[in-house]
């Protein structure tokens, strides 16, 4: 299907997904919000893809946020005249949210920033190049920064989170730091970004998809539990896919043929 503000590629079992507002600084728009919710429900449901890749288009930003010049208070999707039954305008934007547990790889470029970090939240493996810079600015223009901190409880230490938030524009995290404190996990020099992200996909894309989704939704879920309940759930995962998917690994010369539990 065509999307207004996305562009779309699949090839070898990885969805490349890139954001495509450069004049904007690849910032979400209605537009966007209702692109991606389209999307994962068809990245769901498309059994040719096993990885999604999300990059942006070239430019100073991956992307800055939430594109203020529009009026999202007016839109009846995201606000309320009731405020507890107001939704996040994000919550569309990242595929954990919309019960996506395919693998997901984001290569960021230059300006990270508000907004972004739904993405980066609901991310598996993030890499960036040099020219990328990470950061929360809410705070300085009056607004409160909650939903995307907090989402960053699992991956970013507490300081690291507090820092960024109450700093806001006035400290950005530099691809050097985003590395030590661990947001992203490899930089790449600017030209290496792409190839390098196809590649880390490829590798994915190659396993057992039951294998993966499986290993992608155990730990997701586990954030949200204590570690007894979460050892526990992630029983479950081995226990039902693990008859699916090795039944079909070859190891060696000899294809595996009986099921075997862990």
């Amino acid at each position: 299907m065509a999307y207004e503000t996305l562009l779309l590629d699949i090839a070898d079992h990885v969805a490349t997904v890139t954001l495509n507002r450069p004049d904007r600084m690849n910032s979400f728009n209605h537009a966007m919000a209702r692109d991606f919710r389209a999307l994962w429900n068809a990245i769901r449901n498309d059994e040719r893809v096993r990885v999604v890749v999300l990059r942006a288009a070239p430019g100073r930003a991956f992307c800055s946020g939430m594109d203020v010049k529009e009026d999202w208070a007016e839109d009846r999707a995201y606000y309320s005249r009731m405020p507890f039954e107001a939704d996040d305008p994000g919550e569309w934007l990242g595929p954990k949210s919309n019960k996506v547990f395919k693998p997901f790889i984001v290569a960021v470029h230059g300006i990270c920033a508000d907004g972004a970090f739904h993405w980066l939240n609901e991310a598996d493996l993030i890499l960036c190049s040099q020219d990328a810079t990470f950061f929360d600015p809410h705070v300085t223009f009056g607004l409160v920064s909650a939903v995307e901190p907090v989402g960053s409880l699992g991956r970013l230490p507490l300081a690291w989170i507090q820092r960024m938030t109450l700093m806001g524009n006035e400290e950005r995290i530099s691809a050097a730091t985003a590395l030590r404190i661990h947001l992203v996990t490899e930089v790449t020099e600017l030209e290496d970004l792409w190839p390098r992200a196809a590649e880390l996909a490829a590798s994915m894309a190659a396993k057992h998809p039951v294998a993966m989704q499986g290993s992608v939704r155990a730990i997701w879920e586990a954030l949200g539990m204590p570690r007894e309940a979460a050892v526990r759930n992630a029983l479950k995962y081995t226990q039902v896919g693990n008859p699916i998917s090795t039944a079909e690994v070859v190891r060696g010369e000899q294809p595996r043929t009986k099921w075997r539990l862990i």
